[in-house]
């Protein structure tokens, strides 16, 4: 299918595609393609995939992603959430002044 043909297809879809190239990825998450490969390097957003030589983000693992993003958002605002050890290390990672180590 030539890449023209393909376009006009997907134009008249009544469903998004399953895999998005980076501008589009980086759209479908409201941000621009330099802070999403960013994040993508940073493992904030999930890696990509070969499609037949094509670099291509699976929607549904962008989703998972947004989900994840929400899940953790919403643990930390509670006052009873315990931070996990995963969680104490990537704060720490960020440079949060609040999380010290016990030597």
């Amino acid at each position: 299918m030539t890449a023209a043909k393909a376009a006009k297809l997907q134009d008249t879809l009544n469903y998004p595609p399953r895999g998005l190239d980076a501008d589009r990825a980086a759209a479908y998450c409201g941000v621009s393609k330099a802070v999403f490969l960013k994040g993508v390097e940073n493992r904030e957003w999930p890696q990509p995939k070969d499609a037949s030589g094509q670099t291509r983000w699976d929607r549904v693992e962008l989703d998972a992603a947004w989900d994840s993003k929400s899940e953790r958002a919403r643990k930390r605002a509670s006052p009873t959430h315990r931070l996990t050890a995963d969680e104490l290390m990537e704060q720490r990672q960020n440079g949060d002044p609040k999380i010290a180590l016990r030597q």
